[in-house]
């Protein structure tokens, strides 16, 4: 049995309104559907990009892009500024079957089940009294307890069954140190060690409407009933070491067969060399150059190209990098989605990160 994924980044025409956006994007949304065979049952992931989370999300979730079209699927948000006058954009995954059965659906959090194989997505976007008096520390260990308790309820694990992980950090230049201590403590109390394995994840600048949370978390789960010998961990050390060489602990990549589809989850990835130094500071044109040569070797590891990507998630620190990379991209990646957005990478000489997703 093989079930086909589709992907897809939806951008609206820029420099009009909130709703005048939201509604093109739930009509091209309805035609990439179309296009592909697919129903908006299929859909089993959105995360909707924002630049003014504070005063856009009660328009979102009110539009029926969130609340209809997308009511079946696992949705979260993030403000994390579109650099080409866009207010609003999404990604969006679905499935090729007929089959789906979903088996837990909150505001944030579902599971979804097809031939015994599941995937559980789970989303925390705090609010201020889940997080008064935490520091990035307390907070990440916070995302990380509740999806472990998820998880625990359907005799799941962290260490062996999370996928893939997203943290979005307000002021991570001051606050990502935080971040990795809050995580290091979570995989040492879970028994994620370097000489086994981590989880593949995005650190990333991002904001919440609540000015008191600095940590929102996404998770990515599956279950593919006891067999966990297709999972594999990325390793390019040509290339770029393993993160705990420099005292965090992600995967750089983690590869999974779902329901026949080989799936290559891609991590953060900035240029950065086999020793975890940065290379060609302060110019982002060659940062992305390396950058994507160190994600076409975590392919190759794999047996994938650049060419199996579906879509990437591309991260600026400097807004003024926007019309160059831009052009980079559209020259070099025109057949591949692809979403610029302002989001400072966890390191400031990186002025550039991607991430995404491979298929085969």
């Amino acid at each position: 049995m093989r079930i086909p994924a589709h992907f897809t980044i939806i951008s609206p025409t820029p420099n009009t309104s909130l709703s005048a956006q939201l509604d093109e994007t739930e009509r091209l949304l309805a035609a990439w559907l179309a296009d592909n065979g697919l129903r908006g049952n299929q859909l089993i992931q959105a995360r909707f990009y924002l630049t003014d989370a504070a005063n856009s999300l009660s328009l979102l979730e009110t539009h029926s892009l969130y609340n209809a079209t997308c009511a079946h699927c696992a949705r979260s948000w993030i403000e994390q500024p579109m650099l080409d006058g866009t207010k609003v954009a999404v990604q969006v995954w679905a499935l090729e079957t007929e089959g789906l059965t979903r088996w837990r659906q909150g505001d944030y959090s579902l599971g979804i089940e097809v031939a015994g194989e599941r995937l559980l997505f789970e989303s925390f976007r705090f609010g201020e009294d889940d997080v008064r008096g935490l520091d990035a520390d307390a907070q990440t260990r916070l995302a990380f307890r509740r999806h472990a308790r998820t998880l625990a309820e359907y005799e799941l694990t962290l260490k062996d069954h999370c996928l893939r992980t997203w943290f979005f950090v307000r002021d991570i230049d001051h606050h990502y140190g935080g971040v990795v201590s809050g995580r290091n403590a979570i995989f040492a109390h879970e028994g994620l060690t370097a000489d086994d394995h981590f989880i593949a994840s995005t650190g990333i600048g991002g904001y919440t409407d609540n000015t008191q949370t600095i940590v929102a978390a996404d998770f990515l789960s599956a279950d593919t009933g006891a067999n966990d010998a297709n999972i594999r961990y990325l390793k390019a050390l040509d290339y770029l070491n393993p993160t705990a060489e420099y005292g965090v602990a992600f995967e750089r990549g983690t590869a999974i067969t779902l329901w026949g589809t080989r799936y290559r989850f891609i991590s953060g990835t900035a240029s950065i060399d086999h020793k975890g130094c940065c290379v060609h500071r302060g110019n982002v044109v060659k940062q992305a150059d390396r950058l994507f040569t160190n994600i076409s070797k975590l392919l190759e590891d794999d047996g994938a190209t650049l060419a199996d990507m579906a879509y990437y998630i591309v991260y600026l620190r400097d807004v003024a990098d926007a019309a160059t990379i831009s052009r980079y991209m559209a020259e070099r990646y025109p057949h591949t989605p692809y979403l610029i957005t302002e989001a400072r990478v966890c390191r400031p000489e990186w002025l550039i990160e991607v991430e995404g997703i491979a298929t085969d």
